[in-house]
């Protein structure tokens, strides 16, 4: 039998929402902005999109099985927060649910314009909306959605570390790349949105690889220690010669991993753990 929400158990619920929602400094730039260029409606929609997006990935991360601590809403997009151990297909499939959520509703705006020109003055906004999302989000730049990809698939072969390393050196010189552009507008015609977004840029950026940087490479030298307290000891066998790069796969917070190379009798021919693994790979 459903029972009738009281106002009590109604004000938990909104408050578990806001506590979910994170709003970064940065996302009330948005109503500066807004007001700078008067375009009020534009950046509602924005605010609507930008929302939705998140939700994609929420969605997306929950349907695979992976459970968020909160959504963290900032100028250029957002963030799912408290998820670090994706598969590289799962965290690829959840990166690109908001991009292609965009990409489907400026295809729908298109399709509206073909069919039902009048439409154009009510979704004009919207198609706007949606085409800037899609193109901060495509920039290669870390923690960009574009720049997550990068990540993921650079971590296909490398420690997260590494991987976040070469991810980090691409997204600065993309955004050097952009303040050139910005230094240039001084001689043609001064934009001040632009030099604002290569700040912002620089900012998140910053911000996203200082909290992400080797959290997952320094648990692993506290996990020998937790073997004493109850951490679960896991054996992988595999045939020797077997690459580095295909090791990764196999790690995770949960267990201290020990990996058994064997030869073609099935003999064991050594033994190195996950943190030999990463002492080998950290001095290549």
């Amino acid at each position: 039998m459903n029972k009738k929400l009281n106002f009590i158990d109604k004000i938990k619920i909104k408050l578990k929402i806001i506590k979910f929602i994170k709003i970064d400094l940065s996302f009330y730039l948005i109503f500066v902005v807004a007001y700078y260029l008067k375009e009020l409606s534009f950046y509602i929609c924005y605010i609507l999109f930008l929302l939705l997006h998140e939700l994609s990935h929420y969605f997306m991360a929950k349907k695979l099985g992976y459970m968020a601590k909160n959504i963290k809403l900032s100028f250029f997009g957002a963030s799912l927060e408290g998820l670090d151990d994706f598969t590289l297909s799962d965290e690829i499939k959840v990166i690109l649910a908001g991009p292609m959520l965009n990409f489907i509703s400026v295809i729908g705006c298109y399709l509206s314009f073909w069919f039902y020109p009048e439409s154009y003055n009510y979704l004009y906004d919207v198609l706007l909306s949606n085409l800037a999302i899609l193109f901060f989000n495509l920039m290669p730049i870390y923690p960009l959605d574009l720049g997550r990809i990068m990540l993921a698939l650079f971590s296909k072969n490398n420690l997260r570390v590494r991987a976040l390393e070469k991810t980090k050196k691409i997204s600065y010189v993309f955004i050097i790349f952009l303040f050139f552009i910005f230094l240039i507008t001084f001689f043609i015609n001064y934009n001040f949105i632009f030099g604002f977004i290569c700040v912002n840029l620089m900012s998140l950026h910053l911000k996203s690889t200082n909290n992400t940087s080797y959290k997952r490479e320094l648990f692993i030298f506290h996990k020998a220690k937790l073997l004493e307290r109850g951490l679960i000891e896991r054996k992988i066998y595999l045939k020797i010669g077997t690459p580095d790069y295909k090791l990764f796969k196999f790690i995770d917070d949960y267990h201290f991993i020990n990996f058994v190379f064997l030869d073609n009798n099935y003999n064991v021919k050594t033994i190195i753990s996950e943190l030999d693994l990463y002492k080998k790979q950290s001095i290549m």
